[in-house]
């Protein structure tokens, strides 16, 4: 039996780990979530916000399927916040195969809120525009943050309507009309970029951020140093974020964030499991082989 153990297929252990992943999603089962400080910081930043200033929050969606597991369920609770706020939108890329999700996103939420508010409605041009794919990089993030009339640079949006017959941009002008930047990416370069250059000497949009797992160390210094604002860490961060927004709002729908959180967990427990398992098996394999030798 002992030695069964020990030469156990590794394909098993493969098995056990989908099927910690994939129960807790087909059932799904959640729990709550660990209280991140850097998610509640982004969440308080939004919950300050008045609606009255005026403003838009730009949301740059920069993240395709590679880290859509991630970065989609954060942009989902920072948008549906925004939304609740009554907080106008401004969602971009600088990734080309994001532009699915600059339309699938915000439909998405606005559905389910009106569904959730029955009577209340939430409009494309009034909550939110879509300024689709912006090409550019560095030049066009300078360009946008230094630029005297932000409708007459960005010009159109993803359909084609001017800027300024939308009544999001109906008083936006310069980067001070821009109250919050949320930037979500898995990507190399991009935050870097609008954490350098989205300013002006006198002025810093408040900043909010969401990063794959891998990134948060490098994200942390931005947040320690006060250039961001708020930080979601991975799907954790996300579940907290969505955790904060259910207190809130009893009639919400719960999102996947939860589930997904939940599911990785299971999943890093069994992994860990494996792992003593497979230590105390060895530990006393070798201790059985070194009395055989001292018997010999």
């Amino acid at each position: 039996m002992r030695n069964a153990l020990q030469n156990l297929d590794r394909r098993v252990i493969y098995l056990f780990v989908i099927l910690a992943v994939a129960l807790p999603i087909a059932f799904q089962y959640r729990v709550t979530p660990a209280r991140l400080p850097s998610a509640e910081k982004f969440y308080d930043v939004i919950e300050s916000m008045d609606p009255k200033e005026g403003g838009i929050a730009l949301v740059s969606l920069d993240f395709g399927p590679n880290t859509k597991a991630e970065n989609e369920p954060q942009a989902k609770v920072v948008i549906e916040h925004l939304m609740r706020r009554r907080i106008p939108i401004a969602l971009l890329t600088q990734y080309a195969l994001a532009e699915g999700f600059l339309k699938s996103v915000p439909e998405e939420i606005a559905a389910d809120l009106m569904r959730e508010y029955p009577g209340e409605v939430w409009e494309y041009g009034k909550d939110w525009v879509n300024l689709g794919f912006r090409p550019g990089n560095l030049l066009f993030v300078q360009s946008l943050a230094k630029s005297k009339d932000m409708a007459a640079e960005l010009k159109r949006d993803v359909f084609g309507t001017s800027l300024k017959n939308l009544s999001v941009f109906r008083n936006v002008k310069t980067i001070r009309d821009v109250r919050l930047l949320a930037e979500f990416t898995g990507l190399v370069g991009v935050f870097d970029t609008y954490i350098q250059f989205f300013q002006t000497e006198d002025y810093v949009p408040v900043f909010g951020h969401g990063c794959t797992s891998i990134t948060i160390p490098e994200a942390y210094i931005y947040l320690d140093s006060g250039q961001l604002d708020g930080l979601l860490e991975g799907i954790a961060g996300a579940a907290w974020y969505s955790e904060l927004l259910s207190q809130k709002f009893s009639g919400r729908k719960e999102d996947s964030s939860m589930v997904i959180n939940t599911a990785l967990g299971v999943a890093h427990l069994t992994i860990i499991f494996f792992v003593l398992f497979g230590n105390i098996m060895g530990a006393l394999g070798g201790r059985k082989a070194g009395s055989r030798r001292v018997s010999s």
